[in-house]
């Protein structure tokens, strides 16, 4: 039943976006169109994401390069766009995690599109770096461990707009619309920002260890693991953090911490989890928005503010509607800042595995997206959705979150 509702709202969405504009008005629309650079949120059957990324695609002219690194990827409305790309002459590329690959059927997305891409590169001919291909890391493309879980989509130019990069939680599937609340930032016209993901991405795509990148685009810092035992990331964030004394910013003079995390688990989290509790009780102003949580975690949590966003609507064990996000939006006292206003996000869940995977995020320090990240997680806080009864236990899936991450 689950497969033929995405089928359905797969269809609906490839319908409702391949709608042909008048004649004349497609070109004009292509010579101005832009994605809108910052954030971006979807809940479950809302495609705010996957609509971004499909337009621009189908905005990426020939001779422009398409670069995707994507832990999963089961979208033929995304087959199809990225085929037409392709076929008018841009340079597509993807990488995505092995194992899960294997995971699809011989005619699944993954192996169509594979397939189609080196069937047509055969038919033309291309320069070198035009080429197009899809190919596979059996863990981390840029490390020994771990996996292939970033969430990055770049264009050399969509329209009107050069050098995009898109940094989100959502992988091209159609349950990141249909059962996942997720969120992407967009980056327009970074020259630094692009050529640093291009960099990480071609290195990727040779398949081999390299070290840890970061940079500095105005207010925005970029980042990409494997970490290899260096700086976390959340920890360094969560360590400048002084609860008392914001001015300008945080709730009543206190720092405000909203987090919206899919997972947080094993000794990472539970290390994560210690610095978020002695926060609370120095006094800080925090809610958890979650889908999973280790049993430490939870239990070093369970006095601050959180919601279990999840939802098993059939009664089989297994959540179907569920938070995606990996993402921190602070407030307040920070950085030696008393009205200091910065978001993170990304592709990482909070556990071990993720410093030894390929994944990608930002932290932002500019007053609107914090505002529109910290507005974003208040309501998700407000969120609560009932299950269906629980079918026989035969009949229960045994693990509640084995159909997350899809």
């Amino acid at each position: 039943m689950r497969t033929l509702r995405y089928v359905v709202a797969a269809v609906v969405f490839s319908v409702t976006l391949s709608t042909q504009l008048p004649a004349g008005a497609e070109q004009a629309e292509r010579e101005r169109y832009r994605p809108r650079a910052g954030a971006t949120f979807n809940g479950p059957g809302d495609y705010e994401i996957n609509d971004k990324v499909l337009r621009a695609i189908r905005h990426t002219q020939r001779g422009q390069k398409i670069r995707v690194m994507t832990w999963n990827f089961t979208s033929w409305t995304f087959v199809r766009a990225l085929r037409e790309a392709h076929e008018r002459g841009v340079s597509v590329r993807l990488i995505m995690a092995r194992s899960v690959a294997n995971e699809q059927v011989a005619g699944g997305p993954y192996v169509t599109l594979k397939r189609e891409l080196k069937k047509q590169d055969r038919r033309q001919d291309r320069r070198q770096d035009m080429r197009s291909w899809f190919h596979t890391c059996e863990n981390s493309c840029r490390g020994v461990g771990g996996s292939m879980h970033a969430k990055t989509y770049l264009f050399s130019k969509t329209g009107a707009q050069r050098k995009v990069v898109m940094s989100s939680s959502a992988n091209l599937t159609g349950s990141a619309a249909t059962n996942q609340y997720n969120d992407m930032y967009t980056i327009n016209g970074s020259k630094r920002a692009y050529n640093r993901a291009i960099k990480v991405f071609n290195q990727a795509g040779r398949d081999r260890p390299a070290d840890p990148m970061v940079y500095k685009s105005g207010p925005v810092r970029g980042w990409f693991q494997p970490r290899n035992g260096r700086t976390d990331v959340v920890m360094n964030m969560l360590d400048q953090v002084r609860c008392h004394g914001a001015r300008g910013a945080g709730i009543k003079g206190r720092t405000s911490i909203r987090i919206a995390q899919d997972v947080i688990v094993g000794k990472r989290g539970i290390k994560i989890a210690h610095m978020l509790r002695d926060l609370n009780q120095r006094d800080c102003n925090i809610r958890i928005v979650y889908s999973q949580m280790g049993g430490k975690v939870w239990r070093l949590l369970r006095w601050i503010p959180s919601n279990h966003l999840v939802q098993d609507r059939d009664g089989d064990g297994a959540y179907d509607i569920y938070l995606h996000m990996k993402a921190m939006a602070i407030s307040g006292r920070w950085d030696g800042r008393r009205d200091a206003r910065v978001v993170y996000q990304g592709s990482e869940n909070w556990s071990g595995l993720a410093k030894l995977s390929d994944e990608q995020g930002l932290v932002i320090e500019r007053d609107g997206v914090e505002r529109a990240y910290a507005a974003r997680i208040n309501k998700l806080f407000g969120i609560h959705l009932p299950s269906a009864r629980l079918l026989p236990r035969a009949q229960q899936a045994a693990n509640p979150y084995v159909n997350m991450e899809r």
